[in-house]
């Protein structure tokens, strides 16, 4: 009898041909793991906010000021859009190569994220940075966008990165709904705070594994909490839907038929970008020294920051896009190809090697050395997952996760070696 893993076919399902990649969008899975681990190392991997002391003492001074400055405007909030982006354009691109019908190809990719939540939530409980259990979250409300037209997942797509449900919220918030009285509301006062910021920080610096793994396994509703109230799991799926409209499109499958989309892309968010940066220094120049400032304002200061993280990320896709297809790039696009390939392996890989060095149970670096010292870490880090990848991709034909991913998905173990 067939399972919905099954197919007539059943030795060509469940052992399938391996994909045809597509270099360029390996080598953009590359470069934005890149960012994601320099934003991470910006942080000391903390993921989690950390007594104001700490701040004051290892990230204060001109060089750390300098660091937080070009990781805050050109790395942070741009990232995990940008892995997002590529995660709905695989998304899509499965579904145009698939021989299978559309109803057994959905039951299938279902059930793959049903493994990517097993694999995300592990990845959790050893770091609660984790994205890999909100992929598989949102990954399901993607599906149906699957079955609708290109417009309407243009539209939703642009919508959310927009991050459109929390503005209208803070709208509603700011000049509908009644105010709530003071005896009621309840706020956390700020030695709360710092009293829980200050009890993760020693978990982290004195902490064994076991119990950062118990913190974490019972800190999984903070983060969808942080998720749903900052809007990014609505930002994720609409990043995921342009990806699935791009892949739909055809913008990577041809490129060089594309490069003019591309390049009209890359010239207006860019002056998208600069505006915006003018815009948000003004607004800040006008109001940055009142503590309360008027309410348009703050509801403009997060337009401003959604709308300027959305056309960074699109630019960096864009013009990253075109500069790949350039002789002189191509050694960048060779280096930063095999990473990409293995993704999985490469974003789980960061963080044992991240939590190592800076947790207490490894090499307890966080607030030892000062931020910009953690930031430059990425480098070496990054050419150590370049060359292992390397290594490896020549020997097998997918990373290790991968392969288990894949094997799972299929539930057969499927072929490893290079033939």
């Amino acid at each position: 009898m067939n399972t919905f893993l099954d197919s007539p076919k059943s030795e060509a399902t469940l052992t399938p041909p391996k994909p045809t990649r597509i270099e360029t969008v390996d080598a953009l899975r590359g470069f934005a793991l890149f960012g994601i681990l320099l934003v991470h190392a910006a942080q000391w991997f903390a993921a989690v906010g950390l007594p104001g002391p700490v701040y004051q003492v290892h990230a204060s001074g001109p060089a750390n000021s300098v660091a937080q400055t070009i990781v805050g405007i050109f790395f942070d909030g741009k990232f995990y859009t940008f892995f997002s982006f590529l995660f709905g354009l695989s998304f899509a691109l499965m579904l145009t190569r698939s021989t299978d019908s559309p109803g057994r190809f959905y039951a299938r990719f279902a059930w793959r994220l049903v493994i990517l939540g097993a694999i995300g939530l592990l990845h959790h409980v050893q770091w609660r940075g984790d994205i890999l259990s909100i992929y598989a979250i949102v990954g399901f409300f993607m599906l149906p966008f699957g079955w609708l037209s290109n417009k309407v997942v243009l539209v939703v797509g642009l919508l959310l990165v927009m991050n459109t449900p929390n503005r209208i919220k803070s709208l509603y918030d700011s000049y509908i709904s009644k105010p709530v009285p003071q005896q009621q509301a309840n706020p956390q006062p700020a030695n709360d705070y710092e009293k829980e910021a200050k009890a993760t920080y020693d978990l982290l610096k004195k902490g064994s594994f076991v119990e950062m793994a118990q913190a974490n396994f019972y800190a999984f509703d903070d983060k969808m909490k942080f998720q749903v109230e900052s809007g990014r799991i609505y930002i994720t799926l609409g990043f995921f839907l342009l990806g699935l409209y791009a892949g739909r499109r055809r913008l990577f499958s041809q490129i060089d038929e594309n490069k003019r989309f591309f390049r009209r892309l890359t010239r207006t968010t860019g002056f998208g970008v600069l505006g915006i940066i003018i815009a948000f220094a003004t607004a800040i120049a006008i109001y940055g020294n009142n503590s309360q400032p008027p309410k348009a304002i703050e509801l403009l200061f997060g337009f401003l920051y959604d709308l300027g993280n959305t056309a960074l990320t699109i630019f960096y896709i864009a013009g990253l896009t075109l500069l790949f297809q350039r002789a002189f790039w191509q050694g960048v696009v060779r280096w930063l190809t095999p990473v990409g390939k293995m993704a999985l392996t490469s974003y789980v890989l960061q963080t044992l090697i991240g939590t190592f060095l800076f947790f207490g149970y490894g090499l307890g670096l966080l607030a030892e050395i000062e931020l910009w010292q953690a930031t430059l870490l990425t480098f070496p880090i990054f050419l150590v997952q370049v060359w292992f990848s390397r290594w490896w991709l020549a020997r097998f034909q997918y990373g290790p996760l991968e392969w288990l991913w894949r094997s799972l998905t299929y539930l057969r173990v499927q072929p490893m070696a290079q033939s």
